[in-house]
């Protein structure tokens, strides 16, 4: 699906801005299965474009025979520095993530945002797998984009709604809708995204973007995944040295007070 040789949006990479590592957040709800699918497709299609990514992932609990983000969060030491890093990897990071909940609450996110960045080389890519009321503590406030994968079944829309919701009003984030083609009519499924943007336009008093996942038919070209993946890239949330860019967006003026429901597997 990824060609090596393959890559005329070669310019378009040249065009990001050199910084230390990218932060992605993406909304895991009950449709694991689809979210998983997105992350597995940005890792394996970033890294195959020259790109380092890290997946770290919630529903999967570190062990000691399993090491993760809690491990490289104890002992303080860049990945890089551990024997090399794959251009590709899934972490298990529930509890990491959960360590990283308690640092945004009580010092901030830009902290706990921090500690991430020092663990990984610049230019890494790192995906943050986890439930919306994770991601809304960590990214609380800042210019991150996190991206809400879903199909356009009814079930699908509900948790997408769902998922902005928390993310705007008690995240005061501005996330993007991720449609995913599935066995819905098109039809159906166009008028399932009219109506998550209605509602949220409605009720939030703002509709987030939508960047429906490219379909991909063998002999179709590989520029238009190519250039949807860096359009990722690019909105991901750069941190140098710990510092956050400015979002170029207004943030609500009072989030709505919320409890992350912490669960394991």
């Amino acid at each position: 699906m990824f060609d090596p040789m393959y890559d005329q949006a070669a310019g378009l990479r040249s065009v990001v801005t050199q910084v230390g590592i990218k932060l992605v957040p993406v909304v895991l709800s009950r449709d694991a299965d689809t979210a998983f699918d997105l992350v597995w497709m940005l890792g394996a299609g970033l890294s195959t474009l020259g790109r380092t990514v890290i997946a770290l992932d919630a529903t999967s609990r570190e062990q000691p025979g399993r090491p993760g983000l809690a491990q490289q969060l104890q002992a303080k030491v860049p990945a890089a520095q551990d024997g090399g890093m794959s251009p590709w990897q899934i972490m298990p990071s529930q509890s990491g993530l959960s360590t990283l909940m308690h640092t945004a609450q009580t010092l901030g996110a830009k902290s706990a945002q921090a500690r991430v960045a020092a663990l990984f080389p610049p230019e890494t890519i790192v995906l943050v797998l986890a439930p919306k009321e994770w991601l809304s503590v960590l990214f609380e406030e800042s210019a991150a984009r996190p991206l809400v994968p879903f199909t356009l079944a009814p079930s699908g829309v509900v948790d997408a709604y769902s998922a902005i919701k928390v993310l705007y009003q008690a995240g005061g984030l501005q996330p993007v809708l991720v449609p995913v083609k599935s066995d819905v009519p098109d039809a159906v499924a166009a008028q399932g995204l009219a109506v998550l943007a209605d509602t949220a336009r409605a009720h939030l008093g703002w509709a987030p973007e939508s960047w429906p996942l490219p379909t991909v038919r063998p002999g179709d070209s590989r520029d238009t995944l190519s250039q949807w993946m860096l359009r990722i890239e690019e909105s991901a949330l750069a941190l140098d040295d710990g510092c956050e860019q400015q979002p170029s967006w207004t943030t609500p003026h009072q989030p709505e007070a919320l409890v992350p429901q912490l669960w394991s597997c």
